[in-house]
């Protein structure tokens, strides 16, 4: 995507053998169409197909702006000391 690339929240599902998936992403503003079928990319970096959209969000943001979940995990843990080391018993 280049540098002037908006994104827009959306709410996405996933039919899947034993239910529905449920996600929620910030895509690309040309691909953020209620009822759209996207595609996502997951944690081990492969692509997942099927996934349709269902909600579309009100706010549009540059990629700058769009945040980031890595990063907020990894404040967390740092702030309440989840990361730390546990002792053994």
């Amino acid at each position: 995507m280049t540098k002037n690339t908006r994104y827009i929240q959306c709410s996405l599902r996933r039919e899947v053998a034993d239910g529905t998936l449920c996600a929620t992403s910030y895509l690309p503003q040309q691909f953020a169409r209620p009822g759209g079928v996207v595609k996502l990319r997951d944690e081990q970096n492969e692509w997942t197909d099927g996934w349709i959209v269902e909600e579309v969000g009100q706010s549009i943001l540059g990629l700058a702006e769009v945040p980031d979940a890595h990063k907020a995990i990894r404040a967390h843990r740092q702030q309440t000391g989840d990361s730390s080391r546990r002792a053994k018993n």
